[in-house]
């Protein structure tokens, strides 16, 4: 199944809204929504990414709409899109709060966005394949790298892929971040226990609060919603 229903199941049917998608990559979602009629626009700072994207969509006779642009500085109006789908791409920009900022701007009022936040304690480091690294100190985190060869090509990279560089939050600390921005903030994990569980969603919540949130999964799923005027 793909990352275009997953969200419908948590905010509805898309169909005929304007979408955005921040940090496009090789457009893998762009070309998915493209093969349904969807109307999405994306935005990727690596160039190489954008050709690789457009040739692989000729390829398969899709039309997408893919342009470079940073994630701190959109080139959209204010209010142009309904939903946001912004997976993968805030621990390696820049500025996270500049990027919230924009996607606040850009989003029109009572519009959503689904953000991934790499987190801080994760069990299981998924960018580097290794256990335990976002528990360390960030001046040990490269030594521990080293010691198993698993190092990127840091020198080549357009965005942060060093580990010391990418922003990783614990919940509360994206929580506090997004708060002032104008959002409400949901975690979508959260959304589907209450929904899938009835007399065990108590306990449950409370065993995915207080342990598997904060020290188990390796990524928040995070849905935004901009406050109505």
């Amino acid at each position: 199944m793909g990352h275009l229903n997953n969200l419908e199941k948590i905010v509805g049917d898309l169909k005929g809204k304007k979408i955005l998608d921040i940090g496009a990559g090789w457009g893998r979602f762009l070309m998915e929504g493209a093969s349904r009629g969807y109307k999405i626009s994306g935005i990727e700072i690596d160039k190489v990414k954008i050709e690789g994207a457009r040739r692989e969509a000729a390829d398969r006779g899709l039309e997408i709409n893919i342009v470079q642009a940073a994630a701190e500085k959109m080139p959209f109006a204010d209010a142009s899109f309904d939903f946001i789908n912004a997976g993968e791409m805030i621990e390696h920009v820049r500025d996270p709060k500049k990027v919230l900022g924009e996607i606040h701007r850009v989003l029109r009022p009572g519009g959503k966005a689904y953000i991934s936040v790499h987190n801080r304690f994760g069990l299981y480091d998924t960018h580097f394949r290794l256990y335990f690294l976002g528990w360390l100190p960030r001046r040990l985190a490269n030594s521990y790298l080293s010691l198993f060869r698993r190092h990127k090509d840091y020198a080549n990279a357009i965005d942060l892929h060093n580990i010391r560089d990418m922003h990783y939050f614990t919940f509360s600390q994206f929580h506090k971040l997004v708060a002032g921005l104008g959002f409400k903030i949901a975690d979508i994990r959260e959304l589907k226990i209450n929904r899938k569980y009835n007399l065990m969603r108590l306990p449950i919540l409370s065993l995915y609060k207080t342990l598997l949130r904060p020290f188990y999964f390796s990524t928040f799923h995070i849905l935004l919603t901009k406050h109505e005027k």
